[in-house]
């Protein structure tokens, strides 16, 4: 019997779809890294309030979209806000059409954008090697500190890292496939375009110059990508992006690209338009903060980083594959460090690029680093649970108090604010975190001693999962601090028909309350930004003190939510003017005072 085999050309092997389907091994792996994507994410979305600042806006926004019945014109509390493009606000307000209006739903857009991104990241990296790699890197990525924490706040931030991470595969794709080459390039105008409607124009600007990167030092990718350049993608890509940027400038009559030049300069130059700076994140600790968003496997590869670097890096023959991952990262991080202000978030766009290298390094080392890295999670894993047990003694005897809301908006300033009593009800959450880390790092040494290293990061990615999910309790136990999730409940079932609810403080500070609260709200003491033209009915949402007081006054409730720094303040001016004062709650940091017992 005679049995013939075809041959493949060059180029069909390197272009062309695979020989050979994947493997049942394949879509195992898969299988299992996007169950456990979903019960993390998915699993989690109702534990906890949502904060003020970006979540309160987001959700707010949605809200009021739906009340309103307008969609194109997000707004919070009624006035517009034009700082972002819509497409989470629109993602939100399907969510809730489907959902319900709650906090669960207001968290389904971006659960689903970790799980793409967690899908696209094992994508890149089966394309980039084999499904082995894109399996580790997309744990790597599902199972960093980071992600836990970013990748389950209301922001921009999750979307966008899920459209990059997006065009960045279809790109590849591209590259790799002559056949379907216009289509997956197709793909890569289509995410860069969404990402551009999620946050602004370097939705395409970032993976453009990862691959105009890529195009410079190799000529096989200079040759491919000018396929990207085709003008029938710039038609799509405006096609996409172009109507609602059209609708806002013509309905705002300008202002709306003035309030975005002065926002980007903003941040470009790190300086408010009155002179003040503003760096919310030096650039030092923007960096060091990424050895803990990237923990544990930071440290998992940092001996194989330190005594074998040559072996696992090759920097002498560094491949496409190889160098891909790298300038996606070069690209996020380097404006990032050059602009005057950031955020802990600016660089999630490219964890999965972290993820990708790391999963290279760990598979590359040999097995005395792999289980130096894994002892070294575990040593991390014992020092977590001395800490938790010696907690007591580190902290200062005198007992402090949280700051001013508004000057804790970062991870670094947030935890030295924590005042000592709120770092006590943490020991029962780092003992459990130090328990999984642990035994994860003694799973993965024994998993490699038996030379089962395909499989062994599975076990320190266990162990994190455990750490994580004591992340997530951790923050949902903070959030009186930070929301006024509480406050509003409180006041829903004491409103009446005709209460009114006045806050001291700044749009962004009481966002929240936009969304937890039943009606609008006032705020004391602020001034509507002058660039944007408000109504009467959104003026009047501005009072001055005076005005606060004259609402004191009328018959019906009026409750004041204020800063536990400005009772004595409100107290003394409350009682000079009307002889009583009345404080009938306390939520968190902040204090409801009414006109009435």
């Amino acid at each position: 019997m005679v049995t013939s085999t075809g041959t493949l050309s060059i180029e069909e092997t390197f272009l062309g779809p695979q020989a050979l389907p994947p493997p049942p091994t394949r879509h195992a792996l898969f299988a299992i890294l996007i169950a456990l994507a979903v019960l993390l994410h998915f699993g989690t979305i109702g534990i906890g309030d949502l904060y003020s600042e970006t979540e309160g806006q987001y959700a707010a926004a949605a809200r009021e979209m739906i009340q309103s019945d307008q969609y194109l014109l997000p707004t919070n509390d009624s006035i517009p806000r034009l700082q972002k493009p819509p497409l989470l606000y629109w993602l939100i307000v399907a969510s809730y059409k489907v959902f319900g209006t709650n906090t669960a739903a207001t968290r389904v857009p971006i659960a689903f954008s970790v799980v793409a991104t967690v899908a696209f990241t094992f994508l890149i990296g089966e394309r980039l090697a084999d499904f082995w790699r894109g399996f580790a890197a997309g744990l790597i990525y599902l199972t960093l500190t980071g992600t836990f924490i970013f990748g389950r706040i209301v922001m921009p931030e999750p979307l966008f890292a899920a459209l990059f991470a997006g065009a960045i595969y279809c790109g590849l794709a591209g590259f790799q496939q002559r056949h379907q080459r216009r289509a997956w390039f197709a793909g890569f105008w289509i995410c860069a375009a969404l990402a551009c409607l999620t946050k602004g124009p370097h939705g395409l600007l970032f993976p453009a110059a990862t691959f105009a990167a890529l195009a410079i030092f190799y000529r096989e990718a200079r040759m491919r990508f000018r396929t990207l350049l085709w003008w029938p993608y710039l038609l799509l890509f405006l096609a996409i992006i172009g109507p609602w940027y059209l609708w806002i400038e013509i309905h705002f009559d300008g202002p709306f690209h003035r309030i975005v030049a002065e926002e980007w300069i903003k941040h470009l130059l790190g300086r408010y338009p009155n002179g003040n700076w503003y760096d919310d994140v030096p650039r030092w600790q923007f960096l060091a903060s990424h050895i803990a968003w990237w923990f544990p496997w930071s440290l998992a590869i940092l001996p194989a980083l330190i005594f074998s670097w040559r072996r696992v890096i090759r920097p002498r023959e560094i491949t496409f594959q190889d160098a891909l991952p790298t300038a996606w990262a070069i690209v996020v991080l380097a404006p990032v460090l050059a602009i005057g202000q950031r955020q802990d978030y600016y660089a999630l766009s490219m964890f999965s690029a972290f993820a990708l290298w790391a999963a290279t390094i760990f598979e590359r080392a040999p097995n005395s680093l792999r289980n130096l890295g894994a002892a070294t999670v575990g040593l991390a894993g014992i020092a977590i649970g001395l800490i938790a047990v010696a907690l007591p003694q580190f902290l200062p005897k005198n007992e402090s108090e949280w700051g001013e809301t508004n000057l804790r908006w970062t991870a670094w300033k947030a935890l030295a604010d924590m005042p000592a009593s709120t770092w006590l009800h943490f020991r029962p959450l780092l003992t459990i975190a130090a328990v999984g880390l642990f035994t994860g790092a003694i799973i993965t040494v024994y998993l490699l001693r038996r030379g089962r290293e395909k499989i062994a990061t599975v076990s320190i990615a266990l162990g994190m999962v455990v750490v994580g999910l004591c992340i997530i309790s951790g923050i949902a136990r903070i959030a009186p601090f930070f929301s006024l999730a509480e406050a509003a409940r409180f006041l829903n079932s004491r409103l009446g028909t005709n209460g009114q609810v006045l806050f001291e403080g700044p749009p962004d500070i009481a966002s929240s309350l936009g969304f937890y609260l039943e009606r609008k709200f006032a705020m004391v003491n602020q001034e509507p930004d002058p660039r944007i033209p408000l109504t009467p009915d959104q003026r009047s949402l501005f009072l001055e003190e005076k005005a606060a007081l004259e609402q004191w006054r009328v018959p019906h409730p009026v409750f004041l939510i204020i800063e536990e720094d400005r009772v004595v303040y409100w107290r003394g001016l409350l009682v000079q003017h009307f002889h009583v004062y009345h404080q009938v709650a306390s939520f968190g940091t902040y204090i409801i005072l009414s006109n009435q017992m």
